[in-house]
């Protein structure tokens, strides 16, 4: 993909050339013609500025949706989620991962730059999910009705937990749980939980 899309855009601007792209990304001019050979792969960030070079809308930076690119080939360039005050490293991360907008299309209705990638920090929600893993947030999906698991403020940190709507609690509260026996289970209110987002899909090895 990366090599037939940056051909087309050197033949859809014949303007531009290998040089002026390669200053533009502070790289040499062979790096282009390794991309443009197949041999090297466009990393994020460079796939930003190529695009703000050829002068494609970038839609904030998060979602690339590229007019002269058939529907298939549109993506999400998805930012990591940092895990709080302990974490300070991870908020200058460039761990970005760009994703087919199809993969989402049909799972989610949240905007792409509403979704984030998270470094499970703890084993509480082990087995289903380990410390390591990567999860997907919708941080446009605060509120846990229905119930699921969600990645939520401790005030030191962003933590992993299970959590759902008490009914007819007054005031409303929500319970968070994990699936280790170890880490316990609590209720609080609602109004005093800070619910980052709904996780909605990890990513697994086989």
């Amino acid at each position: 993909m990366d090599m037939e899309w940056l051909k087309s855009q050197f033949k859809l601007h014949p303007d531009k050339n290998k040089g002026a792209l390669a200053k533009a990304l502070g790289l040499e001019p062979p790096a282009i013609s390794k991309i443009l050979g197949g041999a090297r792969q466009i990393k994020a960030q460079e796939y930003i500025i190529m695009r703000r070079f050829f002068g494609l809308p970038v839609d904030g930076e998060r979602a690339l949706r590229s007019g002269s690119l058939p529907k298939s080939k549109n993506s999400y360039i998805l930012e990591p989620l940092a895990s709080g005050m302990k974490d300070r490293e991870q908020q200058g991360s460039k761990d970005q991962w760009i994703m087919p907008a199809s993969l989402f299309e049909s799972r989610t209705s949240a905007p792409p730059e509403k979704i984030r990638i998270f470094a499970v920090q703890e084993n509480a929600m082990a087995p289903d999910i380990t410390r390591g893993e990567k999860v997907l947030v919708d941080l446009s999906d605060i509120m846990p009705t229905p119930a699921g698991i969600f990645i939520v403020s401790d005030g030191l940190g962003h933590i992993i937990r299970q959590c759902e709507y008490i009914p007819h609690s007054d005031p409303p509260s929500i319970r968070l749980s994990s699936s280790n026996p170890r880490f316990k289970s609590y209720v609080t209110e609602l109004d005093k939980a800070e619910i980052i987002g709904r996780v909605i899909a990890k990513l697994q090895w086989l």
